[in-house]
This record gives structure tokens, C-alpha cells and sequence, in this order.
């Protein structure tokens, strides 16, 4: 079973590495991280994307052993294909493979979320392509290889079982933890301790806009907090 949830990138962010929403949303494209840091999983490259990637790449969701989460609605052109193609009409999946992480557990989990994508977006199990498919890059490099735990037809297979199901019983879905304050008193004093951070060039507006809009999480703030206190 994987959870899934939602930790979208700001619209000021998006702006910088996305073409807007333009995309056709033809195609699930799966590629891997290619990161095995310790630590490297869902959860850490959601927040990259989310702080504001420092390269003009963009994907719409990251996997791992415990979740699936979302950066981007799929409407969003992300830049991940390496080819305008790719980049216009494909929905980008990527599946971590930090060394800390269960892999295989990462690949059944993508699995069940790209179904529930292929039916979402009324797709068939012929428009989940690889990375490769778009680039030629040696992507995703694990589900390619000759010696691969889970080889691609594998793969493809899980999806289609997991389609098959008549039930979303491999499928949680949850909000992230949105900030939700039980006093307004309090929620001022936060807003200014942003805001003075801001004036003083310490982090940029667009966290501020993220948390007048209510979608900064308790996560993003304890990370903003670290951030401040080394600037």
C-alpha cells in the first residue's frame, strides 16, 4: 500500500522551471533519481523542488519505499524529458533509490501509482514510456539493466495488475501537514518573523506568498527556521 500526497511547488517557483500549464498529458514517463545519498528519498526531493531547484528540471512526482508525492498537477509542462517532446506531453515519475531506501518497495509503489494516473488520465498501459523513450539517456538505469531486481516488462506488469484491481486498496491518499493555527494571535507573529526574514533578504517573497496562500506545511517552516538561523 503507498500513500500518496500533495506538496506543491509555489507558482512563483513554478514560473522558473516549468513552461506553465501547457501539457497533453499523453504519456507517463518513468526515469530514477540516480541519487543514492542517504536520506534521498520522496520526501527530500519533493522539498528541493519546493525550496526551488537550483537546475531548470522539474517532475511532477517523486517515489519511494513509504510515499508518492506530488510537485506539480499534471497540467504543469515539466521540464524532465530532454526533448520538447517529452517535455510537452509526458507526466514525469521518478523513483528514488537513495541506499537508505527499499527499492524494490519503490518500484511496487510506483507501480500502483502510475495506474491510478493511467486511470485518472484515461491512458493505456501502452503510454508508460521511459525516460529513454524521449532522450536516449540510460534512464531508468535499474529497470533497464539486464541484471535488474524488477526488469521493465516486470514493471509493466505490476501496473496492469494494479489497474486491475476494482477497489483503490493499494492507494492512501493524504494531505500533507498543511500549518493550521489555533489562534490568530500566533499566526501573525509567524507571518511577521517571515516577513522580517524577508525584508532583510534572508529567504525570498515567495515563502511568504506561500504562506499567505496557506499552503506552507510544518515541515517547510521547521526547514525555513534551520535556513534563517545560517543566513
Amino acid at each position: 500500500m503507498v500513500i500518496i500526497r500533495q506538496h506543491l511547488v509555489n507558482p512563483a517557483v513554478a514560473i522558473k522551471v516549468t513552461a506553465g500549464h501547457k501539457n497533453m498529458r499523453k504519456k507517463v514517463c518513468i526515469h530514477e533519481t540516480d541519487n543514492t545519498k542517504t536520506g534521498s528519498g520522496a520526501d527530500n526531493h519533493a522539498r528541493l523542488q519546493a525550496n526551488g531547484n537550483s537546475r531548470q528540471a522539474s517532475w511532477h512526482w517523486s517515489v519511494d519505499d513509504k510515499e508518492a508525492i506530488q510537485s506539480f498537477t499534471h497540467d504543469y509542462q515539466c521540464w524532465a524529458a530532454g526533448s520538447t517532446q517529452g517535455n510537452n506531453e509526458g507526466i514525469h515519475v521518478e523513483i528514488c533509490v537513495n541506499m537508505d531506501g527499499d527499492y524494490v518497495r519503490s518500484v511496487q509503489n510506483t507501480a500502483a501509482l502510475v495506474a491510478k494516473i493511467l486511470k485518472d488520465e484515461k491512458l493505456t498501459i501502452n503510454d508508460v514510456v521511459q525516460h529513454n523513450y524521449y532522450s536516449g539517456k540510460n534512464c531508468p538505469n535499474k529497470l533497464r539493466s539486464a541484471s535488474a531486481s524488477i526488469p521493465w516488462g516486470s514493471f509493466l506488469q505490476m501496473v496492469k495488475a494494479n489497474m486491475q484491481h476494482t477497489e483503490s486498496n493499494n492507494i492512501v491518499e493524504r494531505e500533507d501537514d498543511i500549518m493550521k493555527f489555533t489562534s490568530s494571535t500566533t499566526k501573525e507573529a509567524v507571518r511577521d518573523f517571515i516577513k522580517q526574514s524577508v525584508d532583510k533578504g534572508k529567504i525570498v517573497k515567495s515563502w511568504l506568498d506561500k504562506f499567505d496562500q496557506g499552503t506552507m506545511t510544518t515541515g517547510d517552516f521547521e526547514g525555513l527556521k534551520i535556513i534563517i538561523s545560517q543566513r
